[in-house]
């Protein structure tokens, strides 16, 4: 009878200790600074850079996005194709608003400016979760939109 205890007794204490382990390498990779500083750097032309950036996965999805204030000179649609890249992340996205939208979140685009939103895809937030990266998708000077120029 002591033996059945003593079994069930060591097999606790490991799963807490596996579940201990577990929980401080989440918090580890949640909590990891971006790998690279970009406050020295300016954007380049026809790029611009987020001014807010959301980023809770375990929210489900439309729960990693930035908000960029964006010139009205670069009006979607019309003359510039609009794409979202990522640092770190070879793959470009799809961005939604227009010129019409003023407030979001927190963030309020002043005259000569509109918002757009770039959502980033749930898989791709916990790929930088794994690959202990996910400081640099908390980071908005990670997140760029790209204007093409589609004029002949």
């Amino acid at each position: 009878m002591l033996g059945h205890w003593a079994a069930e007794k060591t097999l606790g204490i490991t799963s807490a200790g596996v579940a201990l382990v577990l929980a401080v390498t989440v918090a580890w990779l949640l909590n990891s600074p971006p790998t690279a500083d970009c406050s020295a750097e300016a954007p380049p032309n026809h790029r611009i850079r987020a001014a807010k950036v959301v980023v809770r996965p375990w929210l489900g999805g439309h729960h990693v996005y930035a908000s960029f204030m964006v010139p009205t000179r670069y009006t979607p649609r019309t003359k510039y194709e609009v794409t979202m890249v990522v640092r770190g992340f070879d793959h470009a996205f799809v961005v939604r608003g227009g010129p019409d939208e003023q407030y979001a979140d927190d963030v309020f685009a002043g005259p000569g400016y509109y918002l757009l939103h770039g959502y980033l895809p749930t898989r791709v937030a916990l790929w930088f979760l794994v690959h202990a990266r996910f400081g640099d998708l908390q980071d908005p000077c990670s997140w760029t939109l790209v204007f093409i120029d589609q004029s002949p």
